[in-house]
């Protein structure tokens, strides 16, 4: 059980369930069965896209992240194609209970979860535009769930969006060596470590811009706006402590920072929905 919570990387699973969750809420629907349906599917899809990539990584792993299940041998590959073949099935069973858009996005990401893992990766920007495009897609699946679209769940997307092509270009930074080796056109790679920093500094700057726009969406902005600038000024502070320190043992460490300050956001937008409902 260890090996696989490591392998499907478990925190990015329930980051997307509960986007999905999100999404729904601030849009002021509460179908507790779609919303589980929804929970599962950002869920599942996610858990299967990290198995896919970390078997197109395996070579890259055994260089930058040798402990991880494929490359160290604690995963057999078969065991493992598996297991994302079933979570694959799952997901999508459980989206075609929701609705056929729910059920065509799910395949459509599920498909762009492969492609980028099979070819896209390579591209550098492109294909961390692609990682960041499925952090931003489940607020907007809440909307598809409710069938209500609002502004509010497309500026969380874009706010995930932009936090996370940050930190894609911030992994390129603590990944060149194996990256390299694949042929894997990073900014990093291409531009520097140092320019990869300046440029991951500019995304977590637009994803702050939007959540500010954020707060007069919210009928409870007097509680959204001053949590909010606590976790954005911490998004701030760790990706410009970065330009400063552009290595490779620092991005690993601002890595997993935003990934708990986004977590800390996704909190910030659950509460500030949730006192808006009981007003």
């Amino acid at each position: 059980m260890k090996e696989v919570i490591e392998l499907i990387r478990l925190p990015n699973c329930v980051l997307s369930g509960f986007g999905v969750i999100v999404g729904a809420f601030l849009v002021r629907y509460f179908n507790y069965y779609n919303l589980t349906l929804g929970f599962l599917v950002g869920f599942l899809i996610t858990a299967y896209s990290m198995i896919i990539n970390d078997y197109f990584d395996i070579e890259v792993d055994r260089i930058n992240s040798p402990q991880r299940p494929f490359a160290s041998g604690r995963v057999s590959v078969r065991a493992g194609l598996g297991l994302a073949l079933l979570l694959f099935l799952l997901g999508i069973i459980a989206s075609a209970f929701i609705n056929l858009i729910a059920l065509l996005v799910a395949l459509f990401f599920a498909l762009i979860s492969f492609l980028y893992s099979w070819r896209v990766k390579r591209m550098g920007l492109l294909g961390n535009s692609l990682v960041a495009l499925s952090m931003a897609i489940p607020f907007v699946y809440g909307s598809i769930i409710a069938e209500r679209y609002r502004p509010l769940p497309f500026l969380l997307a874009g706010i995930a969006f932009f936090a996370g092509l940050s930190r894609e270009v911030i992994k390129g930074i603590s990944d060149v060596e194996g990256d390299s080796r694949r042929g894997i056109r990073t900014v990093a790679i291409e531009k520097g470590s140092k320019r990869a920093s300046e440029l991951a500094f500019a995304f977590m700057a637009s994803a702050v811009a939007l959540s500010l726009i954020s707060a007069r969406y919210f009928v409870a902005w007097y509680v959204y706006l001053p949590m909010i600038l606590v976790v954005d000024y911490f998004m701030l502070e760790r990706t410009w402590s970065l330009i400063k320190d552009p290595t490779a043992k620092k991005s690993l460490k601002v890595k997993n920072d935003v990934l708990k300050l986004m977590f800390l956001a996704l909190i910030v937008f659950l509460i500030s929905g949730a006192l808006a409902y009981v007003g």
